[in-house]
C-alpha cells in the first residue's frame, strides 16, 4: 500500500462518519431497504459512478474497473437491519464510542465500501482484478439471503471471490453455518375450558413437540443447534386453544450434521397425533453450509495481519458469504470496526478502529 492511500484514509475519516450517521438515521428493516437503497444509488451517481444501479431484486450494484473476459472480486455490504420498529434511530458519540442500532451491522459496511468507491475514483485507482461492489438485501432474518442469491446468480460464473462486508474486524467468518427454520401450526376444534374440558389443547400439543424436541442431545462438533424462537396460540384463558404455532431454527456448521438434525425434527412432528388434532409445516427459509474446504481468502487475511504480529481468529456465522460458500466459491466475512452488541439497541463501535480496519480491507484489495 503506498503512502499516498494511507494519507487519504486518515485525513478523510470524517468523510466517513457523516456518511456512517446518514446511513444509519435511514431505516431498512428487511423487506423495506428501497429507501436507503436510493440513496446510496443517488450517492454513487454524485460520485460520477454513473454505471451503478439497482437490479429487479432491490440490490445496488456498481461495476468497477471490470476488464471484459476477466472474473470479478464481489464486494458486498447488506442494506437491511433487525429493527422493525424504529422510525428514527438515536445516534450517540462518546469521544470514540459511536451507539446506536444498525451502525455496526451493517451501516458501518456500507459507509466504508461508499468510502472506497470514492477513494477509487478520487485517487485515479485500478485494482488489481475488476471488482462489483454490491448493496444488497434481505441479509438478516427472513431475508433468507435474497439478494445475495440474486447476486451470484445474475453474476454466475463470473465471479472469483467474494466478501461479505459485515460487523467487526477483527474475527473472521469463514465457515458457513447453515440454516432451516420452519413454522409449526397445530389446529383443534377447542372449546370451553369447562364444558369442553378434555378436548385437546392446540398449545399442549405443541408443548408436547417442543419438549421432545428439547430431549435431543447434539454434538459438540460439529456446532449443531436449534432453537424454538417464538410461539403464540389461543384466545382466552378460559378457551381451550384452537390453534398455536411456533417457529424452530435448526443449525450446524456441517451440512450432514444438519440434514441429521432435519430429519430429526421431521421425524418427531410426523408422529401420529391426537384425534382432531391437526399439524401443518411452512419453511421459513434455508442456508447453505459451506463447501470450501482451503479457502485462500483466510491464506490472504492470515498474511496480512502476520505482518502487523496480529492473530487470525476464524469463526463460523451465518452471512451473505453462506452463499457463494455452497457454490465452491471461496468467500469470507468481516468488517471495518470493533464492535459490540449486534442487533441490540445498545450496538456500538469504536471509531478508533476505522483507519486500522480499513487499512486492512485495502490491503485485502490489493490496493
Amino acid at each position: 500500500m503506498n503512502d499516498k492511500i494511507e494519507a487519504y484514509v486518515r485525513q478523510n475519516q470524517a468523510q466517513w462518519l457523516e456518511l456512517l450517521k446518514t446511513i444509519i438515521s435511514i431505516p431498512s428493516p428487511t423487506g423495506r431497504e428501497q429507501v436507503k437503497g436510493k440513496w446510496i444509488l443517488q450517492y454513487l451517481h454524485s460520485l460520477g459512478a454513473d454505471g451503478a444501479y439497482i437490479d429487479d431484486g432491490g440490490n445496488v450494484l456498481y461495476p468497477c474497473r471490470l476488464k471484459k473476459g476477466q472474473k470479478v472480486a464481489l464486494y458486498t455490504a447488506h442494506m437491511d437491519t433487525v429493527f422493525e420498529k424504529l422510525s428514527e434511530i438515536p445516534i450517540h458519540q462518546s469521544k470514540n464510542i459511536l451507539s446506536a442500532p444498525s451502525c455496526s451491522d451493517n451501516s458501518a459496511s456500507i459507509a466504508g465500501l461508499l468510502f472506497i468507491i470514492k477513494m477509487i475514483r478520487d485517487l485515479q485507482l485500478t485494482p488489481p482484478q475488476g471488482i462489483l461492489f454490491a448493496f444488497d438485501v434481505g441479509e438478516e432474518g427472513l431475508g433468507n439471503l435474497k439478494g445475495i442469491r440474486k447476486i451470484m446468480a445474475d453474476w454466475a460464473g463470473r465471479i472469483s471471490e467474494v466478501v461479505a462486508v459485515d460487523c467487526t474486524f477483527d474475527t473472521f467468518v469463514a465457515t458457513a453455518v447453515g440454516s432451516r427454520r420452519y413454522q409449526v401450526t397445530i389446529e383443534t376444534p377447542g372449546g370451553h375450558s369447562w364444558m369442553s374440558f378434555g378436548t385437546p389443547n392446540a398449545i399442549a400439543a405443541a408443548s408436547s413437540i417442543i419438549q421432545e424436541l428439547y430431549q435431543l442431545s447434539l454434538p459438540a462438533h460439529p456446532k449443531t443447534t436449534y432453537n424454538v424462537g417464538t410461539i403464540s396460540g389461543g384466545t382466552t384463558v378460559n378457551s381451550i386453544a384452537a390453534k398455536a404455532s411456533f417457529t424452530v431454527d435448526l443449525r450446524s456448521e456441517d451440512g450432514k450434521a444438519l440434514e441429521r438434525l432435519d430429519t430429526f425434527f421431521h421425524d418427531l412432528i410426523e408422529k401420529p397425533l391426537a384425534k382432531d388434532v391437526r399439524l401443518s409445516l411452512k419453511s421459513l427459509g434455508e442456508r447453505p453450509c459451506s463447501e470450501v474446504n482451503q479457502n485462500p481468502l483466510v491464506q490472504r487475511i492470515t498474511a496480512i495481519r502476520q505482518k502487523q504480529g496480529l492473530p487470525t481468529t476464524c469463526i463460523a456465522g451465518s452471512t451473505d458469504a453462506n452463499i457463494p460458500m455452497s457454490q465452491g466459491i471461496p468467500a469470507i466475512s468481516f468488517g471495518f470496526c470493533r464492535s459490540r452488541g449486534e442487533h441490540t439497541l445498545e450496538e456500538s463501535l469504536d471509531l478508533d478502529t476505522f483507519v486500522p480496519g480499513m487499512l486492512q480491507m485495502l490491503a485485502f484489495m490489493g490496493l
